[in-house]
């Protein structure tokens, strides 16, 4: 089920009241969508890639290796500008993977479903990255196989980690202060506070390439130190979960990409 909100942003600082009109995906059906992720790592890629369907996007595979490739949906745009939206399939499987990273995973369908009734200024591209836990091999070779005017079109990375145990973090030391300022604006409207937590000495994530590559990048998790240590262990599991700050990320973000479509 999609359920039409519509949101009105008033902005101190530009004087005026600014529409973003959006159709979220239910709770309900987020769930639905994180439950699809309880699948051995090899069927993770077929996993995504339905759901992708069944939200009406034709997907493109780029493949990684013999067995796992990257799995691309693109919401064309009015220009070539481009926001590139990404998250990984792939999981140590040491537990389910649910929220390191089908969490973010799964969000990608229904984001370009809030997108996809535009218009919409800027192409937005979303990305299921394979084989981020083996060394961001998926990411790497994304960035790898842009052309150069790929490069020069992409305005922003945002970045889907591991979200749903607390409310929404930002890793700050990392994503770009520009973005950082974009993501606030919208939060302060939506009433959902955004902390930084950084995580620069305890992993990485598929940033890395873009922000190497000189593209501005965000990484948006739910991580403290409290819950670190269900990454990696038997713990990842849907249970951990908390519903209610699962979909204030995903609503977070649906307005954020909307909110960039007209800032960027």
């Amino acid at each position: 089920m999609i359920l039409r909100i519509t949101v009105v942003l008033v902005l101190a600082a530009a004087c005026m009241a600014q529409k973003l009109e959006l159709d979220l995906a239910t709770s309900a059906l987020l769930q639905e969508r994180l439950q699809r992720g309880v699948v051995p790592l090899k069927k993770r890629q077929a996993a995504i890639s339905q759901v992708f369907h069944e939200a009406g996007c034709p997907v493109e595979a780029q493949r990684v290796d013999k067995s796992f490739g990257n799995v691309i949906c693109t919401l064309r745009g009015q220009t070539d500008s481009t926001i590139i939206v990404g998250a990984h399939y792939d999981f140590v499987e040491r537990g389910t993977g649910i929220v390191d990273d089908w969490s973010g995973t799964a969000l990608l369908p229904s984001l370009f479903e809030a997108l996809k009734k535009g218009p919409r200024q800027h192409t937005f591209v979303f990305v299921a990255f394979a084989k981020e836990e083996r060394g961001l091999i998926g990411s790497t070779l994304f960035v790898k196989k842009l052309t150069a005017g790929d490069r020069k079109n992409i305005r922003a990375f945002v970045n889907l980690e591991c979200l749903g145990l607390t409310p929404p973090k930002v890793w700050s030391s990392r994503s770009n202060s520009e973005l950082i300022g974009r993501l606030d604006e919208l939060a302060k409207t939506l009433g959902i506070l955004v902390d930084r937590v950084n995580v620069d000495k305890v992993g990485d994530d598929d940033t890395r390439p873009f922000f190497t590559a000189r593209i501005p990048v965000i990484s948006i998790h739910s991580i403290t130190q409290e819950t670190f240590g269900i990454l990696h262990s038997s713990m990842d599991r849907l249970d951990y979960i908390q519903k209610d700050d699962y979909y204030d990320a995903f609503r977070l973000v649906a307005f954020y990409l909307a909110y960039l479509d007209m800032k960027l």
